[in-house]
Order: structure tokens, then C-alpha cells, then sequence
């Protein structure tokens, strides 16, 4: 840790509990005072299998299959994947009805062969089909159409106990608990400080929305797992808080909530990468997302943080550099939900790998890999994943409900990419 002068750092405010309080607040300095663990040495990892879903591929409905790396869970159950797309083709202006997708992934090999075996529509409480569209009524308190449709942009999932299905809706921020057939059973509001409000403290889940507090736009929930216990539930927030500084803040927040009450029960401060791992080669926050997390114990987690570069559906993409997988641990970590003096801990972070050094081609690699999920409980420190891209349907037209939308934007048609990748945990 630098020493020999002070640092000033400014005070921003912060809903917590309910309440405004002030912090210390790092900006910049946050990172390089409590840098990341860069050890390969002590990790390895190696891509086993691998598999492509074609970018034209389309389901019972003859609705284009994409998007469905924006999250993933195995179901040791039925061995398949529940593959989760996000709000649809043109960043939610595209009608789109989402849903889940049950995908049967045959190893052979070093090839994973991809079946979609069906798509579950994803429905309000009163049976009703959601919608990706970008919510549009600026005086609702939940993310809505002023038609009364539910707007969900579904970012992650995972499997309860009971078997029903947890998904976050990054319009929100909320967590959606879902019957297997996709009706909505209950609805999860995040704490107020993560709720986007403008200065004059209104809730506004529109695009146009001037926020000063809360989650930034587009950037909610993007990870999400529950903990070993099947009472918690952990979320990793897409990049920083508006009073965090939004997209350009050098950290984001990791969030436990109780299922039962749907209270928060813990919250860390979250540093994202500075450096290209390995590297001198600064990363800029801007350019930065955290996109998946996966819970190992209480207090020590994969996630899943990269950069925006990648097969985007231009003919001349910036190849991919950092898609990195990181070992998290929050036990020294402080839990900004108790109050306490001095400058709040992060979390600590050891890097296991960074996918385009396991790939002989980083320029093939597509741009948005959001989704990861164990295919098997870690044993002796040994790991297997699923790792998978948000390919944004990337096609040339893109078919949903009976009609069809010419995609410019995809230039290059761009898979579904699956990687089934074997590896050791760090040695503590």
C-alpha cells in the first residue's frame, strides 16, 4: 500500500438501510490502494470441450434463439442447461417475449454438440406474457409498459431447492421467483439505495431517466447465485451505483439478501480490474462489466468480469483481451450494512483465468460472455464449468413471434459460443 502522504478522497452520500449516510468514498485510488491478486501460477485451466449454437437457430416457436449466454445453471436433474436470454434483438426495441431456454449440451470429445429443447415463457402473476421492451411508463413503481405488461430484461438464473426458478430483471433491479413453466410466483425488490431514482428522489425505470441514485441504466443485477444454504442469495451489480460514480466508478457492489424476507444481510464493495492480467496495459472502468457469479461457500465466489470487445456484428470487431474469471473472497471484506469507521475493505480477488489466453483465436471469441455454471460441486480444489456468450442475436433477421426483423447491425453472424472448461482452484 502506497505510504508517505495522505489521500483526500470526496464524500458522496448513500441510501443505507433506508437511510441517507455518508462514506468515504475512493473513486480511482480505491483500486490502486487494494490491487487484485494476479497468481496463475498457482491456478490452471484448460478449455475440455467446445461448442457452437448457430446464430439462425430458432425454437418450438420459430422465434430466433440468442441472447441465452446472458445467464446459465445446470440441472444436475435433467442434465441439461437453463439457459436465460436477455430483453431480446435491438437492446429492448425489438419485440421480444422473454423466456428460458432448456438446452441439452452432448459432450463428444473435444466437441459439445447443442440442442435447444424447448422455450418456457416467462409470465406475470396473472398469466400474462412479459415483455423485453424498454418500460415506458415513468409513474410505475415496478418496470411496466403503460399497456400493464411486465417489462423483465433477465440477466441471470438459478435453481431453488424446491426447484422453482430465481431470475434477476436488470430493469429493475428485482429478483423474480418463477414456477418451471414459467408463471411468476413472487417478486423481490432490491434495497431503495439500488432502486433508480432521480434527484428529486422518483422512481424511474424509463431510458430517459435523469438518475442521481441507484442502479445506472442497463447496468443491474447481472450475476446471481444462491449460497450453499438455499436461504441467501448473492448478486453481482453490472458496474457501480449512480452515488458510486455509474459505468466510470472503479467498483461495483456484491449484495446478499435473505430469501425469505428479502432483506439485505450483507454488501461489499466490489474492485474492478485496472490492468489486463499479466500486464502493464491499464483497462478503463468504462470499457468494464461484471457479468456472473457463482457462490462456492459463504464467503468465497467466482465471478465473472470483462471487457466489451469481441465479435460484436461489425466485419472489423477490436479482438477480445480480457474475459476473466476471478476467485472472490469476502471474509475480510467489509459489510457496508453495518456502520463502522474508517475506509470500507473490498473484497479480495485471485485471478484463475483469463479466456483469450485459453483460445488459439481471441478474435473469434464473441464480445459478451456473461453466463458460467458449475457442472459439478468442486472437489479437492478441482472445478469443471460451463462458460457461455450473449451472442445479442446477432443474425442477419431475427424471427419472434411470427415476424420478421432485418438486424443490420449483424454484419457478421455471430454463434452462440459454449466452452466447457476444467481447472484447480489457487492454493491457499
Amino acid at each position: 500500500m502506497p505510504s508517505g502522504k495522505s489521500l483526500d478522497f470526496p464524500t458522496l452520500s448513500l441510501y443505507e438501510a433506508g437511510a441517507l449516510m455518508k462514506i468515504n468514498f475512493l473513486l480511482a485510488a480505491f483500486a490502486a490502494l487494494f490491487s487484485p491478486v494476479l497468481d496463475p501460477l498457482h491456478a490452471s485451466a484448460e478449455i475440455v470441450a467446445a461448442g457452437e449454437l448457430p446464430a439462425d437457430a430458432r425454437d418450438q416457436f420459430g422465434d430466433t434463439v440468442g441472447g441465452i449466454g446472458s445467464g446459465v445453471i445446470y440441472d444436475a436433474t435433467t442434465d441439461t442447461l437453463l439457459c436465460i436470454p436477455d430483453r431480446g434483438a435491438g437492446d429492448g426495441t425489438i419485440p421480444f417475449r422473454p423466456r428460458y431456454i432448456v438446452l441439452k449440451a452432448t459432450k463428444s470429445g473435444e466437441k459439445l454438440d447443442l440442442k435447444v429443447v424447448e422455450s418456457i415463457l416467462f409470465r406475470d402473476e396473472e398469466g400474462r406474457e412479459m415483455t423485453g421492451l424498454i418500460p415506458d411508463d415513468p409513474e410505475a413503481t415496478t418496470p411496466r409498459m403503460k399497456d400493464g405488461r411486465t417489462c423483465i430484461d433477465p440477466e441471470a438464473i438459478a435453481i431453488a431447492p424446491d426447484g422453482t426458478l430465481y431470475v434477476t430483471n436488470e430493469y429493475g433491479p428485482d429478483l423474480y421467483q418463477f414456477q418451471r413453466d414459467g408463471k411468476l410466483i413472487r417478486r423481490i425488490a432490491m434495497p431503495e439505495w439500488y432502486r433508480p431514482k432521480t434527484a428529486a428522489d422518483k422512481i424511474d425505470f424509463t431510458a430517459e431517466a435523469q438518475l442521481a441514485t441507484g442502479r445506472n441504466i442497463n447496468q443491474g443485477a447481472e450475476g446471481m447465485a444462491l449460497m450453499p444454504d438455499g436461504k441467501t442469495v448473492a448478486l453481482a451489480f453490472q458496474s457501480g451505483l449512480m452515488q458510486d460514480g455509474g459505468h466510470a466508478s472503479p467498483l461495483t457492489r456484491i449484495l446478499l439478501l435473505d430469501l425469505q424476507s428479502g432483506e439485505p444481510v450483507e454488501e461489499y464493495y466490489y474492485p474492478i480490474a485496472t490492468h489486463l492480467p499479466g500486464t502493464d496495459t491499464p483497462l478503463k472502468p468504462d470499457d468494464l462489466s461484471v457479468n456472473d457469479l457463482i457462490a462456492l461457500d459463504a464467503h468465497t465466489f467466482l465471478i465473472l468480469e470483462r471487457d466489451r470487445f469481441g465479435r460484436t456484428g461489425t466485419k472489423t470487431p477490436t479482438p477480445a483481451a480480457f474475459k476473466a474469471v476471478w476467485l472472490v473472497d469476502t471474509s475480510k471484506a467489509t459489510n457496508l450494512l453495518k456502520k463502522s469507521e474508517g475506509t470500507p475493505t473490498p473484497v479480495t480477488k485471485t485471478l484463475l483465468f483469463n479466456l483469450p489466453a485459453l483460445v488459439k483465436d481471441p478474435g473469434q471469441l464473441a464480445a459478451k460472455w456473461e453466463g458460467m455454471a458449475l457442472l459439478a460441486p468442486v472437489k479437492d480444489g478441482k472445478y469443471t464449468l460451463m462458460m457461455t456468450a450473449d451472442n445479442d442475436f446477432l443474425t442477419p433477421e431475427v424471427h419472434q413471434d411470427g415476424k420478421v426483423y432485418p438486424f443490420p447491425r449483424a454484419e457478421d453472424a455471430v454463434p452462440t459460443q459454449f466452452f466447457e472448461i476444467s481447472g484447480e482452484l489457487p492454493q491457499s
